[in-house]
């Protein structure tokens, strides 16, 4: 039964049973709906984190052209640049899927959205491993997709926003 104080509620005594008579009572019980709250800041969020990336990529050819701008003497091996600016521009690239998605209210937003967050991490973990990333800066930079898995997954206003099939 959905919760309400008894003073909002007008209760029927059916052989033992309470049944709510009117449901459309003030302080509704139904989930949020809507990119608003929470889930707006989510939203942008991602956007906010898919610019960074994408400055990141580009600041990171730059300096690779010329390493004395970021007041290094060498340059990044081929395969791990390739692998950082490829896999930043792929988050880039699936942050505009989701968007498309979320605007649209589609179901889909929400496991892609999980898969979004989980290969941010593994892209992070990969860049630490060819060293690209320190240890710190993995940690840290893991943290709004940790947060962005359990937010999703856990918010009701998620799963009322997102009900397109």
């Amino acid at each position: 039964m959905p919760y309400a104080p008894d003073w909002q509620r007008t209760m029927l005594h059916i052989k033992g049973e309470r049944v709510v008579k009117n449901l459309t009572i003030r302080g509704s019980t139904t989930a949020p709906e809507g990119i608003r709250g929470w889930l707006l800041v989510y939203v942008i969020a991602l956007g906010l984190l898919a610019l960074h990336g994408l400055g990141l990529t580009v600041a990171t050819l730059i300096v690779n052209a010329d390493p004395s701008l970021a007041g290094l003497n060498s340059f990044v091996p081929l395969p791990s640049l390739l692998l950082y600016v490829i896999s930043n521009l792929l988050l880039v690239m699936y942050t505009v899927v989701l968007y498309i998605l979320m605007f649209k209210r589609r179901k889909s937003a929400i496991i892609n959205n999980v898969i979004f967050n989980v290969l941010s991490i593994a892209f992070l973990v990969s860049w630490h491993i060819v060293g690209m990333k320190s240890t710190l800066g993995m940690v840290i930079d893991s943290t709004p997709g940790v947060v962005g898995i359990w937010y999703v997954l856990a918010s009701r206003r998620v799963r009322s926003t997102f009900t397109q099939v």
